[in-house]
């Protein structure tokens, strides 16, 4: 094989390659890993036990989603007609 094939092939083989190794796509962060990002950061910061629990306590219910159920959205409504 030649020079000019030889670097040709090894040009194709370099290309095949590095998209392999490209940097994956960033996205956003989803809620759960928010909440253990927030409780591991939380274990480094060295309170105490009790300060610990509380804000432990805090991020926990944060992330808790609130449900309202159709009675009291139906109260709510009613009173604005």
């Amino acid at each position: 094989m030649n020079f000019p094939a030889r670097l040709l092939l090894a040009a194709l083989a370099i290309t095949a390659f590095s998209g392999c190794a490209s940097h994956p796509e960033l996205r956003p962060y989803s809620a759960d890993e928010t909440r253990q990002l927030q409780l591991e950061a939380l274990q480094r910061q060295g309170l105490s036990q009790e300060d610990y629990e509380r804000r432990r306590l805090g991020v926990l219910r944060a992330g808790q989603e609130q449900v309202v159920s159709d009675t009291a959205v139906g109260s709510l409504s009613g009173s604005y007609l």
